[in-house]
């Protein structure tokens, strides 16, 4: 599938370099419109894009706020990464508690019928709630940044995608990081051209000779 990246990159000279998200394969930057969620590696940014997880807010029932949009960061200001379980616990516990109450209720009465029928209640009640906190827990992929952080699911990636993902962003961030110290802004456009060059390779304007402090 060929991606149109040109609505999504903070400039036009970005280069894609890795994709993770539920749906990536089909429905990705397709018009812009995501179904999901996705986070997307650029030379020079992580952008999340779809469905925004906010990873420092939490419901007093568990999760994550959610809310739609687009983030995006620096790949210098990424600090690190990790992978992280978050639940909903209270649907699924407040089912397992009225089940244990039914079943107390049950083994109160008198009544044989009426003991069987809420032992019964009890066990679906308890076994639905197992269920809900399995289903309702969540695997995130963390990524901190200088100012906050993004969440990402990933319920659906193997862990080989996983900490393939996560190698090829500390591997742009290096590589971004090694070349730093020799590039300067182009006053023109803003991208990062080498320090000495004396017309920018994306616009084509005429550089200033740096500064001595930009020099050193």
């Amino acid at each position: 599938m060929k991606y149109d990246y040109k609505n999504l990159f903070a400039s036009q000279h970005e280069k894609f370099t890795a994709i993770l998200g539920q749906d990536y394969f089909s429905s990705l930057l397709v018009d812009d419109d995501l179904s999901d969620s996705a986070v997307i590696i650029s030379d020079k940014r992580v952008y999340q894009v779809g469905k925004l997880y906010e990873s420092g807010v939490r419901f007093p029932g568990g999760g994550l706020r959610v809310s739609r949009g687009k983030k995006i960061v620096s790949l210098l200001d990424i600090t690190g990464t990790a992978s992280k379980e978050v639940s909903k616990p209270l649907p699924g516990s407040a089912l397992i508690a009225f089940g244990v109450l039914a079943a107390t209720l049950g083994l109160l009465t008198d009544v044989r019928q009426s003991t069987y029928i809420m032992l019964g209640i009890a066990l679906l009640s308890i076994a639905g709630g197992v269920w809900l906190l399995i289903k309702l827990r969540k695997r995130y992929l963390i990524i901190e940044y200088a100012g906050g952080s993004m969440a990402q699911p990933v319920k659906f990636i193997t862990n080989t995608e996983l900490n393939l993902f996560q190698g090829i962003l500390s591997d742009e961030k290096e590589r971004l990081m090694s070349g730093t110290g020799e590039l300067k802004e182009c006053a023109n456009c803003g991208e990062k051209i080498h320090l000495s060059a004396k017309i920018c390779r994306f616009c084509g304007e005429e550089q200033k000779d740096p500064t001595p402090e930009e020099s050193r």
